[in-house]
């Protein structure tokens, strides 16, 4: 809450025009205050949540300073002018009636200025060494804090691939039963415990996708905008078209239509304010005339208010629906890591409402499996985790199941319940990838949400003909295009460092497939026919045709993170045979055109393709990152 206090000689005012339609009752006749303290108040969206709170909190203020001037008058002015950040028109109302209710009881005098008019006034401040102060203050339970990791969570689980349960705390987790298994598995999941009970003990450093990301020509930031918004070039635009394109198909095969929603909401409607929740200090809102707009925050602004106005009956349940939704969050700015951590990003998210828990068990089981071929076809196989959050009693009635989904996936998995629910699910999961430097990305989560569908009306017409409450399945795939991205070259620092050659998945690999002739003269031809017959076959493939030597350009097409080079001369055009480059193994083999062709598609079989998206010719094309 922001506050200007004046003490003055006094206050006149007259109420001229109605600036809301919620405006307070007030007769257009001007007022005069004697001898006053004249707290002008911007009531702000922190104190939303708890308005009597909120009301103490001011009141309190305002006290503190009319004993220290000795004003026995204290009027709360309405003045909106003060912030950026204002609460409903709603709830200032209630906040401002409630603290003139407070400063009655204790004792002072006070006058109301009614909310939500255009007003004349005019004060006469006194000029005393007080008499003019500001304040900004959080009422003490509404106050954002930095919230304590896990400090809602009282018992933590371990559950080995074979379903079997480990109970551990903070001080015994690392001499678990479970550790005694070994393999890639269980390290990745000791690292996730680690990070979640004592937090990522990392060294301060850049991390390795930032330099990856430029150094591709991918991704890069963008000095003109807000921190935290990135600009997008040619390949790593491909590498999101291709991330959709494969979400797209998913969704498709599971049954989902696709929908799309505004970027801009009102905070003046209900559901906007009461979806807003817990990300009301990360929002990006200004002032539009008398209404607050709000740009889209990750928390289905737009989904939920779609889904109420939709018919559907209990014949055609479960019904689904998914979106590719841009969000914004204002993330602190020492908060903001590369693509980590970003205030714009690009969302999949996906929706299923289900009849009853046991059809919302059914569905949440096949989009944990969707999510698990997600991560191994996207992020890196061998390289993710999976953690688990539950409401205690949840876990307790559905324990054989959960296990049953933990012992399908294959995956052991780390279990935090809570004592009772503190949001808006009784379950969730999230696949967590583990980056080069040990910290661990949420990209995939499903969540099992037995409140929402009674909260905002969101129902199905039964076989009795009545509207019914649906339980809601949000499964985002991928939580954030950006994330995404930065998991994947962080996996290639993985390989760094183990020894390998850092690369892209094949199917998101900008060139798949680099010609370089000998003699730019002699072997276009050949090179040029090479090209059409494996672009035919869905292959991205280019030529490097710059005036340099044949060793230069093989060296370019390694700081390329090119899979397949062909080096083509007089051998390769007479033999038919190609010499190939493999990036994977790092060696290099004879294969004709076939085997290659044959080899790609293979490796590729299922996923999405797209065309190049730069010239063919490398000499033809600009540099992006200097």
């Amino acid at each position: 809450m922001k506050i200007l206090l004046i003490h003055a000689d006094f206050l006149k005012f007259k109420p001229k025009k109605r600036a809301i339609k919620i405006a307070e009752e007030a007769e257009e006749i001007e007022k005069e205050i004697k001898e006053c303290l004249v707290v002008f108040t911007a009531v702000e969206r922190t104190e939303e949540k708890n308005v009597e709170l909120a009301a103490e909190a001011l009141v309190k203020e305002a006290i503190d300073v009319a004993e220290k001037v000795n004003a026995k008058t204290i009027v709360f002015y309405p003045y909106a002018h003060l912030s950026s950040n204002l609460a409903s028109p709603e709830k200032a109302i209630e906040v401002l009636k409630r603290a003139r209710e407070l400063l009655v009881k204790k004792g002072y005098k006070t006058e109301k200025v009614p909310f939500g008019w255009y007003k004349e006034f005019a004060i006469k401040c006194k000029g005393h060494p007080l008499s003019e102060l500001s304040r900004e203050f959080f009422p003490e339970e509404v106050k954002l804090k930095e919230r304590k990791r896990g400090s809602e969570f009282h018992r933590f689980i371990l559950i080995d691939k074979e379903g079997k349960e480990y109970e551990i705390d903070k001080e015994n987790w690392k001499s678990c039963e479970i550790w005694k298994y070994g393999g890639k598995d269980y390290e990745m999941l000791k690292i996730f415990v680690r990070n979640e009970l004592e937090g990522h003990k990392s060294e301060h450093h850049i991390p390795k996708h930032i330099e990856y990301m430029k150094k591709l020509e991918l991704v890069d930031y963008c000095p003109e905008s807000d921190v935290g918004h990135f600009k997008w070039m040619p390949n790593g635009l491909l590498i999101k078209d291709l991330i959709l394109a494969y979400q797209e198909r998913l969704a498709r095969e599971y049954g989902a239509f696709k929908i799309s929603n505004p970027l801009i909401y009102r905070l003046s409607n209900e559901n906007i304010r009461r979806l807003l929740g817990e990300f009301h200090e990360k929002d990006y809102s200004w002032r539009e005339g008398n209404e607050e707009l709000i740009l889209r925050f990750a928390s289905d602004p737009g989904a939920f208010p779609f889904m109420q106005k939709v018919l559907f009956t209990y014949k055609i349940m479960p019904i689904k629906e998914y979106e590719e939704a841009i969000c914004f969050r204002k993330e602190q700015k020492g908060e903001l890591t590369g693509l980590r951590r970003v205030r714009n990003f690009l969302m999949t998210d996906l929706h299923t409402f289900c009849i009853d828990e046991n059809q919302a068990k059914e569905e949440f089981e096949k989009l944990c499996v969707i999510c698990k071929n997600l991560m191994d076809n996207v992020i890196s196989k061998g390289r993710w985790v999976l953690g688990w959050e539950a409401v205690e009693e949840f876990y307790k009635e559905n324990k054989g199941w959960i296990i049953g989904v933990i012992k399908k996936l294959g995956v052991p998995s780390f279990i935090k319940l809570m004592k009772e629910r503190s949001h808006y699910y009784s379950l969730k999961n999230e696949f967590q990838s583990i980056e080069a430097d040990e910290a661990n990305t949420q990209i995939s989560t499903v969540q099992f949400d037995v409140v929402n569908g009674k909260r905002f009306d969101i129902g199905y017409i039964g076989k009795d003909g009545k509207k019914h409450p649906c339980i809601i399945l949000h499964c985002s795939t991928f939580g954030s295009i950006e994330r995404t991205l930065c998991c994947i070259l962080e996996n290639a620092a993985i390989d760094e460092k183990e020894g390998k050659l850092p690369m892209l998945p094949l199917w998101l690999s900008p060139t798949q497939v680099r010609i370089i002739p000998v003699s730019l003269e002699r072997h276009m031809k050949f090179s040029l026919k090479l090209l059409d017959e494996l672009k035919r076959e869905n292959i991205r493939v280019d030529i490097d045709d710059n005036v340099e030597t044949v060793s230069k350009r093989i060296l370019n097409s390694e700081k390329d993170w090119v899979p397949y080079v062909l080096v083509v001369g007089d051998k390769e055009e007479k033999s038919k045979k190609l010499i190939v480059r493999k990036r994977e193994t790092g060696k290099q083999v004879e294969m004709t055109k076939e085997e290659l062709i044959n080899e790609i598609k293979e490796k590729t079989k299922g996923l999405p393709f797209k065309e190049l998206p730069l010239s063919e010719f490398l000499s033809k094309r600009p540099v992006f990152v200097g």
